[in-house]
């Protein structure tokens, strides 16, 4: 069985998360950089397995979205009584129908998606923020003095489209009004580096892009 095998499995794949610290990174960057609070709408686009929603408030309105089967199919099985999951691509149709949101969520996400899906991913998210709502983004990060082998990882990652943290930040300035890049590399267990991306919409401005 190969790597990608192995993480197609949605059990085996969050065991290689935990392990890693991957997941552990997830949910200190939630807690740290975002106040998500009871009652709020959370939409999560590449949600996996669903095991997060673990982690956040219990009287939240969690939508997750993902395209693989496997785990959408986990998602509703185990955590039916928690959100609701989709297995399909979040697009500006599924926006408008789950919106608005105070918070929409993209763990490990980005780096899977070319600049232009990438853009309609976060225009989209962008459609279906409230004003003043929050785009949160998780990945994985190239940095010219990072250890050899979190570079490693990144140039074998599953995601074909690993940035550093200027096109991290030129996708996100692209469609939010507020952007901050935090990059983190003390997060996991073994040496890794993650940028963590914030894009909010003012008060004030449209929807639109």
């Amino acid at each position: 069985m190969g790597l990608k095998d192995f993480l197609n499995s949605p059990q085996l794949y969050q065991k290689f998360q935990e392990a890693g610290g991957f997941f552990a990174a997830r949910t200190t960057c939630i807690h740290k950089y975002l106040a998500l609070k009871d009652g709020q709408c959370v939409i999560d686009v590449g949600c996996g397995p669903g095991f997060i929603v673990n982690h956040l408030p219990s009287d939240i309105r969690y939508y997750g979205f993902d395209i693989d089967r496997k785990y959408i199919e986990y998602a509703k099985t185990h955590f039916a009584e928690k959100g609701s999951f989709y297995c399909q691509v979040f697009d500006m149709e599924r926006a408008v129908v789950v919106g608005p949101a105070d918070v929409v969520m993209m763990n490990g996400l980005i780096h899977h998606l070319d600049n232009d899906v990438a853009l309609a991913t976060l225009r989209a998210a962008r459609c279906a923020l409230k004003h003043g709502g929050t785009v949160f983004t998780l990945d994985g990060c190239i940095r010219d003095d990072q250890s050899p082998f979190a570079r490693w990882l990144l140039q074998n990652d599953r995601g074909q489209f690993v940035r550093d943290e200027a096109g991290y930040r030129a996708l996100l300035s692209s469609v939010f009004d507020d952007v901050e890049i935090h990059i983190r590399e003390d997060l996991a267990r073994i040496p890794y580096t993650f940028a963590i991306g914030l894009g909010r919409v003012s008060e004030t401005s449209s929807q639109e892009s």
